[in-house]
């Protein structure tokens, strides 16, 4: 059995040493990621669900007609420092219906919890805007042909192309996942980005010519 250790010991180390990595740099690299995933968790707790902001979030609506399902706490709007708002997606309670995002913004006074608010993002007309527009309507999903996506993770194409086009623009800020995407002559995305504690919305373009940034829209709440 020692033998066997030490034979064990001695290939992994061998394959260290081929791979160009010493262990005291295999030891840096683990630290390195332990602090990076750390750095990730901190930020996304600013803005993650808890049982706190899940709590809040039913007591406003459980007399709603509508289900709501929140994803992201977006935090409290500049308009009304008592409220909190959050992303939802809006729950397909018939056959014909299309789910949708939507901002709901809750007010928490101490006697009562109410929905404050609700607003639908459009996509198409703030792809060349400088904030995202808010409506009480959503749009038609047709209109600019932008569709709200189903699955908001950003992976593959979307995730490298974001990297590539919004550095110096972007940089530092944390891309939460996709909201929408459009298919012209490639697929345009709309990203939902936390920059410093700014909320803005991130345009990119995914094509075979290459990549590009198209607009960045702040969200205002």
């Amino acid at each position: 059995m020692k033998r066997l250790i030490s034979l064990l010991l001695v290939a992994s180390m061998g394959t260290a040493v081929m791979c160009g990595c010493s262990t005291e740099n295999l030891a840096e690299n683990e630290a390195e990621t332990e602090q990076s995933v750390s750095a990730v968790q901190a930020d996304t707790s600013e803005w993650e669900m808890n049982s706190d902001r899940q709590n809040l979030f039913d007591a406003a609506t459980e007399s709603l007609d509508v289900e709501y399902v929140p994803i992201i706490c977006l935090g409290v709007p500049e308009s009304d420092p008592l409220g909190t708002s959050f992303l939802c997606r809006s729950s397909v309670v018939s056959p014909d219906a299309e789910a949708n995002w939507v901002i709901v913004t809750v007010r928490d006074v101490g006697s009562s919890v109410t929905v404050e608010q609700v607003k639908y993002p459009s996509f198409a007309h703030s792809s060349t805007a400088e904030t995202m527009y808010l409506e009480d309507e959503p749009d038609e999903l047709l209109v600019g042909g932008w569709f709200p996506v189903q699955d908001m993770t950003l992976t593959g194409d979307a995730f490298d192309a974001y990297n590539e086009v919004t550095a110096g623009e972007l940089d530092g800020a944390v891309p939460c996942g996709v909201l929408a995407t459009q298919e012209v002559y490639g697929t345009n995305y709309c990203i939902l980005v936390n920059d410093g504690g700014q909320w803005k919305c991130a345009y990119i373009s995914v094509t075979s010519a290459g990549n590009f940034l198209l607009n960045i829209a702040e969200l205002v709440l």
